[in-house]
């Protein structure tokens, strides 16, 4: 695995136990903050390692396409995620967004950004084996 690869994995990781040290604190809208910068840094892992250097863009949906995941399903929840990310950047959506955002909510969102560090370590083994 590239070195770079490997970074990516590893901010991957600590953007997951941010957002669960941020769910524990009853922070629940950076919890999702969090699991949507993990996600997002576990799919640019698998863009590096495939000798591309990752986009600088946020949308998840487009980097899993790039990264080459294809579960549906997974993908629909990537959608979900991206959409509370940036939801959490304004204002104006903040505000609904806190009160729609509880630890139910948050967990489900970190839930996603697991499965998408899983499946990127599982790619990236599957490619450096």
């Amino acid at each position: 695995m590239k070195p770079t690869t490997r970074q990516w994995l590893e901010i991957a990781t600590e953007d997951l136990d941010t957002a669960q040290a941020m769910s524990d604190g009853g922070r629940y809208l950076y919890a999702g903050f969090g699991a949507q910068e993990s996600a997002e840094k576990a799919l640019r892992a698998v863009i590096q390692e495939g000798v591309r250097v990752p986009p600088k863009i946020h949308d998840l949906e487009t980097l899993a396409e790039r990264a080459g995941l294809d579960d549906a399903a997974l993908a629909g929840r990537l959608r979900i995620l991206s959409l509370d990310y940036l939801g959490a950047r304004y204002p104006e959506e903040r505000a609904s967004l806190r009160k729609s955002t509880d630890k139910a909510k948050a967990m489900e969102l970190m839930g996603t950004a697991l499965e998408v560090v899983a499946w990127a370590t599982r790619r990236l083994r599957s490619t450096t084996s």
